[in-house]
């Protein structure tokens, strides 16, 4: 004898057999128990949620007579009397199951209403199920109407669709809807475990936890995919590798190595593999789907931890990846991979659409590099020297560092290898109480500023998580323009002379009078002309001349006016995070109070806005037109215009004439 799949072989006879609807079998059994029976139920819900397990056990139920022929009404059918034992092998004549995909014109639904008036042939309710509802046209809705709002007593209607949006209201109202809600990843798998205890076959719980999630909420689909891993396995136990092998799926492994590569950057081993993964004919759409969902994980692990089960394999690589990412790159990465997914279709091929994904998100990522620290199992086997740099720098510092910091003097070594602020960050933690004072003044002839690198002694000045990407909010105006020590009505004066000479200063009557850019001038403008700073930032880096760059250091000279834009720190740290990124690598600074010697970017952005001014004065005036005054003129340019094509058609066929004094000329 031929066996039977799964699915039809475990389907439900009974409520207490239904798995995953609690709530619709709760309120059945009471409504059956209490002979409180309505004459239409609606079943809503994706495919294979058991609308038609349901329909058949109500019927069930409606119709079952006990072991012994007296049962009424029952919410536990027997199974034994012929009324069961006929509706589970389809032959009871009064239960009749029709599909709306292939019965949807009016002319059969008239057929089965003409039929319903007829009283049972041998049961106590004939029960009409319509599979799929929503397709019938809207004249069989409509014929359908008044019997299903008044049917004879007898008569019991049991309707079911996968898309209750396309029902009209007017059915609606004349049914009881029941929503059979989509099953967990968690329920499928525990009935899959069921399912082969009694079948005595072997299975890893991991390979039926990922089978649950293949079947995506419907419990057919699960157990369809059980037949088809006992299959793929044969007389063995069904593996977690097996499960993977036969649904295409990768080893998650492999995408936490691809983000530990992408919080390094390492463009070079992401590709790689990309391609190892192209060469096992891996599906690229469910990669990228997967992708998103460790990154959902390690987006909960950043807030709660205790979100990530204790038991999940990839626990402590999304934790150590929740303390490498900050939460705006998680957000980010993760709104690149839905978006990728969303365009797999436009790609040329699903791998260009991945490998583009995962560039995408190297050429957002933010500046400054991440040492990665990720459990044994997860280290590269293949690259010997990411793992000798792993162990031969700390944790703490940078893991690549420029070959101009590598040979620089050992004292400001020192300083590069201090982390920056955006590197300290613990996970889930942010400390928004500690801020840093205003730092006393400085001497006047030269200062260094190195807003990167904080003193032992002193608190941190910022937010302990994700510094950098908390100052680019507008709230640096309120720290003033000079310290706290001076009274507020000096402050306000000295703000108030301050741009008094900015404006002054930027927009000077004759620009000829202005020195040209230096080379390092020029170099320094062509690398921020495209930058557009907040108000501190922009004072620092636009208001002041570039005097050298040599490695890493950044010499500016500086009028003394700004010198209170220096020490507030929170200003230094945005120019630090506007500027690193153009140079690829950590920068400091050097300034000179001093007025500026040759043309400043704003100064020269001022320049570029004037000539673009008179330019577009100037193109205004080429294409003025004047009324023509003189009579004789006006009259050569009126014969003029009549003899053109345009003005023949329209006076001939509007019977118009030429208005005199709208007759204008160029002015060049």
């Amino acid at each position: 004898m031929a066996s039977q799949v799964l699915a039809r072989k475990w389907r439900p006879h009974d409520f207490e057999s239904v798995v995953g609807q609690e709530p619709v079998v709760q309120a059945l059994t009471h409504a059956l128990r209490e002979n409180r029976l309505h004459h239409a139920y609606l079943f809503t819900g994706t495919r294979g949620v058991g609308k038609t397990t349901l329909s058949r056990i109500l019927a069930k139920s409606l119709n079952c007579v006990g072991p012994d022929g007296k049962g009424g009404v029952t919410d536990h059918p027997c199974g034994v009397c012929e009324a069961c034992r006929a509706i589970d092998e389809g032959r009871f004549v009064d239960y009749i199951e029709m599909d709306a995909a292939s019965n949807r014109s009016v002319e059969e639904m008239t057929a089965l209403l003409e039929q319903a008036m007829y009283a049972p042939t041998n049961a106590r309710y004939k029960v009409y199920m319509i599979d799929e509802v929503h397709q019938l046209t809207s004249h069989a809705f409509n014929a359908m109407l008044k019997t299903l709002e008044e049917p004879p007593e007898y008569v019991k209607f049991i309707l079911a669709t996968t898309d209750p949006q396309k029902v009209p209201v007017t059915v609606l109202s004349r049914c009881l809807q029941f929503n059979l809600k989509n099953v967990s990843p968690q329920t499928v798998a525990e009935h899959m475990a069921h399912i082969l205890k009694e079948e005595n076959i072997q299975a890893e719980p991991a390979a039926l936890k990922l089978l649950g999630v293949g079947a995506r909420g419907s419990m057919r689909d699960g157990l369809s995919l059980l037949d088809q891993a006992i299959a793929f396995a044969g007389d063995k136990p069904i593996t977690l590798e097996s499960v993977r092998e036969m649904l295409g799926m990768m080893d998650s492994d492999v995408l936490i190595k691809l983000l530990g590569y992408l919080a390094e950057g390492k463009a070079h081993e992401m590709m790689q593999v990309a391609e190892q993964m192209s060469m096992r004919s891996l599906s690229f759409s469910q990669a990228i789907r997967d992708l998103a969902s460790i990154l959902h994980k390690i987006a909960l692990a950043q807030f709660d931890v205790a979100s990530i089960a204790a038991d999940d394999m990839d626990r402590e690589a999304i934790l150590t990846l929740a303390r490498t990412f900050t939460p705006q790159e998680v957000q980010l990465y993760y709104q690149i991979a839905l978006n990728a997914r969303a365009d797999m279709n436009l790609a040329p091929d699903e791998y260009a659409g991945f490998t583009m994904a995962l560039l995408r998100m190297l050429a957002f990522k933010p500046a400054g590099s991440v040492q990665v620290k990720l459990p044994e199992r997860f280290k590269p086997q293949s690259a010997k020297e990411t793992e000798q740099s792993a162990v031969q720098m700390p944790p703490s510092q940078p893991s690549a560092q420029s070959q101009e910091q590598k040979t620089a003097p050992e004292t400001e070594k020192k300083v590069d290898e201090e982390p920056a602020p955006w590197e300290e960050a613990s996970l889930g933690e942010s400390d928004r109480s500690s801020r840093l004072e205003p730092t006393p003044p400085q001497k006047e002839e030269k200062k260094v500023s190195e807003p990167s690198v904080i003193e032992e002694d002193d608190p941190p000045f910022v937010d302990d998580y994700d510094e950098y990407a908390s100052q680019m909010q507008d709230s640096i105006e309120d720290f003033g323009y000079v310290s706290t020590s001076v009274e507020p009505s000096l402050a306000d004066a000295q703000t108030a002379e301050d741009e008094s000479f900015a404006d002054q200063y930027d927009y000077a009557e004759d620009y000829d009078q202005i020195p040209e850019f230096t080379e390092v001038g020029k170099r320094w403008y062509e690398k921020l002309r495209y930058t557009y700073p907040a108000t501190y930032a922009k004072d620092i880096l636009e208001r002041s001349e570039c005097v050298s760059i040599e490695g890493d250091l950044i010499k500016l000279r500086i009028d003394p006016l700004y010198e209170n834009r220096l020490k507030n720190q929170k200003a230094m740290l945005s120019v630090q995070r506007i500027v690193d990124p153009l140079f690829g690598r950590r920068m400091r600074f050097e300034f000179e109070l001093e007025t500026p010697r040759s043309r400043t970017i704003s100064q020269e952005r001022a320049r570029l806005k004037k000539e673009q001014k008179k330019a577009q004065e100037a193109e205004r005036k080429k294409n003025k037109f004047v009324t023509i005054t003189d009579e004789a003129e006006r009259k050569e340019a009126i014969e003029a215009l009549k003899q053109t094509p345009l003005a023949r058609t329209v006076m001939r066929r509007f019977n118009a004439r030429i208005d005199p004094m709208s007759v204008k000329k160029k002015v060049s």
